[in-house]
Order: C-alpha cells, then sequence, then structure tokens
C-alpha cells in the first residue's frame, strides 16, 4: 500500500506561505528541502483544492448559464467575397475566387470563322486567352449599338483562363451567403439559369453569377 505523505506542521505557517516563505517568497520555508518546490507541498494542494471547492458567489452560476447560452445560440454569419461589375444595364458578381485581376482595356485579335459567345484572343501578360462576350453567354440585353469596353476581367478555372470585356467595375465586397435569394421572374432565362441569386448592394440589386455553369458553357460550346 502506497503511504501518503505526512502533513508537515502548519501551525505557524502563514496564509499563502508559497508567496511569503516558500518559492516565490524568500525561500525561508523548512519544507522547501524536503518538496524541493511549493507545488509538490501538500500544504500548497490542499489550499488549490480548498479553493476550487468554495461555494461560487451569488448569481455566479446563473450568470456564466445565461452567457454561455447566448454564445451556444449565436451563428456565425458566413461571408463570401465578391467582385460587382456592370454588364450594359445589368449589375452582376462574380466570386473573387475564380477572379485573377481587373484590367484595362486590350486589343482583341479576332479569330477568324469564329464568333457568337467567342470575342477573340486577348494578350495579357504575355498569355494569349480566349475572350468572350459575357452579355451573350449570360444573355445580357445590350438594347442597342455595343458600348466602348471600359473594363476586362481576367477569370481562371483550373488551367483555364478567359477574359470578359465589361462595361464598368465596382470593387469586391464581402456578402453574407444568407442575403443571396432567388432571382425574380424577370430576370431572363439565361441569366436565371447561370445565376446563384441575387442580393442588394449600395441599393442595388446584383445577380451572382454561377462560375461554375459559365466555364462549363464555355468549354462546350467554343471548344
Amino acid at each position: 500500500m502506497t503511504q501518503l505523505p505526512v502533513l508537515p506542521d502548519i501551525s505557524n505557517v502563514p496564509p499563502s506561505c508559497w508567496n511569503q516563505i516558500g518559492v516565490w517568497g524568500d525561500r525561508t520555508c523548512p519544507e522547501l528541502r524536503r518538496f524541493g518546490h511549493c507545488q509538490n507541498c501538500p500544504i500548497f494542494s490542499a489550499a488549490g483544492r480548498k479553493f476550487l471547492n468554495a461555494p461560487s458567489p451569488p448569481g455566479y452560476v446563473e450568470e456564466w448559464t445565461a452567457r454561455l447560452a447566448e454564445t451556444a445560440d449565436e451563428s456565425p454569419i458566413e461571408q463570401t467575397g465578391v467582385l460587382i461589375f456592370r454588364l450594359a444595364e445589368e449589375w452582376l458578381a462574380l466570386d473573387v475566387q475564380s477572379l485573377v485581376e481587373v484590367t484595362n482595356p486590350k486589343p482583341i485579335r479576332r479569330i477568324p470563322h469564329r464568333s457568337g459567345m467567342l470575342a477573340g484572343l486577348v494578350n495579357i501578360r504575355g498569355e494569349l486567352c480566349l475572350c468572350a462576350h459575357l452579355t451573350k453567354v449570360v444573355g445580357v440585353d445590350t438594347k442597342g449599338p455595343p458600348s466602348a469596353t471600359r473594363r476586362m476581367l481576367v477569370v481562371r478555372r483550373d488551367v483555364e483562363r478567359w477574359v470578359f470585356p465589361v462595361d464598368e467595375v465596382d470593387q469586391v465586397h464581402r456578402i453574407p451567403i444568407q442575403s443571396v435569394g432567388r432571382p425574380p421572374a424577370t430576370v431572363g432565362r439565361s441569366l436565371h439559369a447561370l445565376s446563384l441569386g441575387v442580393f442588394d448592394r449600395d441599393n442595388r440589386t446584383v445577380g451572382l453569377l454561377d462560375d461554375e455553369r459559365i466555364f462549363e458553357i464555355l468549354r462546350t460550346k467554343l471548344r
């Protein structure tokens, strides 16, 4: 049977002796030679148990029960980063994970015998990238002759890179996922099919595009 350590004589031991004559005090405690450190002393252990077993102050348990209940009820708001831009009269957004850069307009080299969605090739930092008319991909009504391109979006998915001419670029915003709602019935069929939903930003209704579906259409119809 293991013999329990004998508790030293504490008749003359001051309260919190470890802070006065122990390792955190002047080290004059005669028991230090025996135990080596106050943490090994039964007096220190007994004081710790007494502290932990002490009754809680009035209202302590109730207060922390209420606090923990509030924490459990709060769910973090999931957000995502999107770039907002304009095509004709439509404000749209793409997830920033598919965005490489926003650049100024560059010359578009047409590809013979190809038209429709495919605009041509654009040189982006020495690399030729396919350029597509996003207005035709998502079915945005331009209502008249095409306007001069103001910016270009360079986007990527896996190893594919594409360039989209756009009329205006706002900036990157962080939006709560919960704020994205179903597209209204007034949205065109193509845009509705390629939209994850709509959200409000700066008094505008913005359509969040499904970049996965857009890349799938570009891959199947233009390659």
